[in-house]
């Protein structure tokens, strides 16, 4: 006796629907940029700036990828500095800036942004293959699905900036070209 039409597409839309259902993650984990906050507030600690500055001004220099993940370190505070957040354009001054994170998108303008940070006191981070050869100080790069950073130290003895040695220890040695 073969079962009836009906009962078999019931079946067969119950298991694709079975296993969409365990296809699904049961909750998301935190996206690409709240990682990238969280590493760079790191950063941070593990970094002495020059001056007794009472704030921590962390720019991002063209497209703002990180959304509200910043938001997050708004007003907090990192090594008794409260932080600041700041969008700059490409020909916005750079210099009232401790951190500054340089996207994909002003990646044509990363050797004027290094040339004008050397020796200033400005952390830069990026996040796009070739940045810390380039005079990035602190790459994010992917690897095996995972966030991993890379440090230029060359850069950052030109920086003016003193960064502990844990930090340099944890992140892949980058050389300028």
């Amino acid at each position: 006796m073969t079962p009836p039409r009906n009962f078999l597409a019931t079946i067969t839309r119950m298991a694709m629907l079975a296993a969409l259902l365990g296809a699904a993650p049961a909750a998301a984990g935190p996206s690409e940029y709240e990682v990238k906050t969280q590493f760079v507030r790191h950063f941070a600690t593990f970094v002495e700036w020059p001056g007794a500055a009472t704030t921590l001004r962390l720019c991002i220099q063209g497209r703002d990828l990180f959304g509200t993940a910043l938001e997050s370190l708004r007003g907090t505070l990192v090594k008794d500095r409260r932080v600041e957040i700041a969008t700059l354009g490409v020909k916005d001054d750079i210099h009232e800036c401790q951190i500054l994170f340089v996207p994909t998108s002003a990646e044509r303008y990363l050797e004027r942004i290094v040339a004008l940070a050397r020796g200033a006191g400005i952390l830069i981070v990026g996040d796009t293959e070739g940045y810390a050869q380039r005079g990035a100080m602190i790459n994010f790069y992917l690897e095996a699905g995972k966030i991993r950073f890379e440090i230029n130290q060359d850069a950052i003895r030109q920086s003016g900036l003193k960064v502990s040695s844990k930090l340099l220890s944890l992140g892949k040695a980058a050389e300028s070209r």
